[in-house]
């Protein structure tokens, strides 16, 4: 399901870059033929920035191999320097719960240590 729904929003991407394109060569040609600069300098930007999303989108196809669907072990270890580095352990842990929650992976404990006087001293996570 997560595959389909990854490829669903890839096919949706590159559908709305199609419109997108379109509408600003489009747009291009009717202020050309009037003349109007202002409107020639916004399509500019647009497709500009649409170059640029472009250029992010080919270098997440580059990433998207036949493993990359596959679930992911993720250690934290505060390490030497204690009290602080096991804060910073957890703060750094709670940074990736919180992303890989927004980007729709699952996250499950798997061990945890906690730290002698605060945050961790180290755990495992799967994606």
């Amino acid at each position: 399901m997560r595959e389909r729904n990854q490829l669903a929003q890839l096919i949706d991407g590159v559908r709305k870059a199609e419109r997108e394109f379109e509408d600003n060569v489009g747009l291009a040609e009717l202020a050309d033929a009037e003349g109007d600069q202002a409107t020639l300098d916004e399509v500019q930007n647009a497709l500009q920035a649409l170059a640029l999303e472009a250029k992010r989108r080919e270098y997440e196809s580059l990433l998207s191999g036949e493993a990359d669907i596959n679930d992911a072990f993720l250690e934290v270890h505060a390490g030497a320097g204690g009290t602080e580095s096991q804060d910073w352990a957890e703060m750094l842990l709670r940074m990736y719960i919180r992303w890989a929650e927004q980007h729709g992976y699952k996250v499950e404990w798997i061990e945890e240590s906690a730290g002698e006087e605060a945050g961790i001293g180290g755990l495992g996570h799967v994606w």
